[in-house]
């Protein structure tokens, strides 16, 4: 038995995402059973209403639309530049730009994705149904996405998009860190979403973000960059 633990835990050093995802699923399994429900109920009897109208508004920096149209306006600004003559010189920069633009995109996009079928088969009651109707627990394989709870949406789409700008334009890192943690906390604030949903939505990011950009955005970049220095 010793061995086999053993075995199991080089197997996860070697595999970082896994150990991740392994660590993840047991610190969500805590927080189910004995930190979600009563820190929940004691946000919705002590967190003083003004604050809570200010976490609102907080919370719509993780509204995914907005950011995938300003990045889709820059994505095709990169990309009708890069074919202006006038802009030869920069033609490879601006190539550059334009993968980093829709790797963003994409991180979203398939993170997303995962969340919402994620989402489905976990089935979690959201907060509300708590304070409601006393109702915590699971109904798996349910399709009423506006009521499903895990994991969340809003820490899904801001950790997304903040860890892969960050990841290609790493300056305002903290400014990035910034947003992230003030919708990830915005999200218990307001009650949408139990510190569980809220984990559980960052580290899904975070495993997509780092998949896409070691096995997608990095190959084609360095692709790019060879062929011009081959060019040049």
């Amino acid at each position: 038995m010793s061995r086999r633990v053993a075995v199991l835990a080089d197997g996860l050093k070697a595999r970082p995402l896994v150990s991740l995802v392994a660590v993840t699923a047991a610190l969500c399994a805590v927080l189910v059973v004995w930190v979600d429900r009563p820190l929940v109920l004691w946000v919705a009897d002590s967190v003083d209403p003004d604050m809570r109208r200010v976490f609102a508004v907080v919370t719509r920096l993780g509204d995914a639309a907005p950011w995938l149209v300003l990045l889709s306006l820059a994505l095709a600004a990169c990309l009708v530049l890069a074919r202006r003559p006038r802009f030869t010189p920069l033609r490879t920069r601006l190539l550059v730009h334009a993968w980093n633009c829709w790797f963003v995109i994409l991180s979203c996009l398939l993170s997303g994705a995962a969340h919402h079928v994620i989402k489905v088969v976990v089935g979690r009651f959201r907060p509300r149904y708590l304070l409601s109707e006393d109702l915590y627990g699971f109904a798996p394989f349910s399709f009423e996405i506006a009521r499903n709870s895990f994991p969340s949406g809003h820490t899904q789409t801001v950790v997304s998009l903040c860890l892969a700008l960050y990841l290609v334009y790493p300056r305002p890192a903290v400014i990035y860190l910034l947003i992230a943690a003030l919708v990830a906390c915005s999200r218990v604030i307001v009650l949408a979403h139990y510190p569980g949903d809220v984990l559980a939505g960052a580290v899904l990011s975070v495993v997509v973000v780092l998949l896409l950009k070691r096995h997608y955005r990095d190959p084609r970049v360095r692709t790019l960059l060879n062929r011009r220095e081959a060019g040049g």
